[in-house]
């Protein structure tokens, strides 16, 4: 996560429950799928805008907007994978 706040994850990470039970596994990977489909629409309406901005709009967003989205959305799907892992062995 280069780039972003470790604490803002750490302390998001934290607040999830401990407990692995089947139906707080189900609820924490819809709220993680639905957060990563948010992003991801997010990350393709600025790569669609980013091609008809001038070029210093551009370059930030690729450097500051899409890059941050791309770690973020990553983390999300450790995190999606964790809680889809976790079902599954309870299951």
């Amino acid at each position: 996560m280069a780039g972003l706040d470790p604490e803002a994850f750490e302390e998001l990470f934290a607040s999830e429950p401990s407990n692995r039970a089947a139906s707080e596994a189900t609820t924490w990977v819809a709220l993680y799928e639905s957060l990563i489909d948010m992003m991801e629409r997010q990350l393709e309406e600025t790569r669609a805008f980013l091609s008809r901005a001038p070029e210093a709009i551009q370059q930030y967003l690729s450097r500051e907007n899409i890059a941050i989205l791309e770690q973020e959305i990553d983390a999300f799907k450790s995190r999606l994978a964790h809680w889809s892992n976790a079902g599954a062995t309870i299951e």
